[in-house]
C-alpha cells in the first residue's frame, strides 16, 4: 500500500497528549497520529462497518441531555408545586390527617402526570 506524506501542525497540548498516548500504547507518535487521523475520518464519515458514527452518537447524546433538562425542569416545578401544596395546606383547618395526605397525594399525582405530559411533548 502507498502512503502519502503529509504536513500536520499540532498545538503543543495535542503534540504532549499524543506523545503520552502514544507511549501508553507502545506506538511511535506517527503510527498514532496515523490512526487518530484514520479514526476521526471514521467518525467525521461513518464507519465501514456499518455502525453509527462517533458524530451521529455525540448528537444522540446532545438530543436525550436535552430531553433530560427538561424532565429535570418539570421535576423541580412538580416538587415546588406540592411543596405549595403542603405549606399553604390543601385543607386549611382540617384536623383529619388521613383526609389531608389524601388529598395532597391526589394534587401531587395529578401535577405530576401534568408534568410528565409536558416534558413527553419535546422527547
Amino acid at each position: 500500500m502507498k502512503h502519502i506524506q503529509r504536513s500536520v501542525r499540532l498545538s503543543p497540548a495535542v503534540n504532549r497528549t499524543l506523545g503520552v498516548l502514544a507511549e501508553q500504547r507502545g506506538l511511535t507518535c506517527y503510527q498514532l497520529l496515523g490512526r487518530v487521523i484514520e479514526a476521526g475520518l471514521a467518525s467525521m464519515i461513518g464507519s465501514p462497518s456499518g455502525q453509527p458514527s462517533m458524530a451521529a452518537f455525540g448528537e444522540d447524546i446532545t438530543a436525550r441531555l436535552f430531553a433530560l433538562e427538561a424532565l429535570a425542569d418539570r421535576c423541580l416545578f412538580t416538587a415546588s408545586a406540592a411543596y405549595v401544596y403542603a405549606r399553604h395546606g390543601a385543607l386549611p383547618g382540617e384536623g383529619d390527617a388521613d383526609k389531608v395526605d389524601a388529598t395532597l397525594g391526589e394534587a401531587v399525582q395529578s401535577a405530576y402526570a401534568r408534568q410528565r405530559a409536558l416534558a413527553g411533548e419535546i422527547l
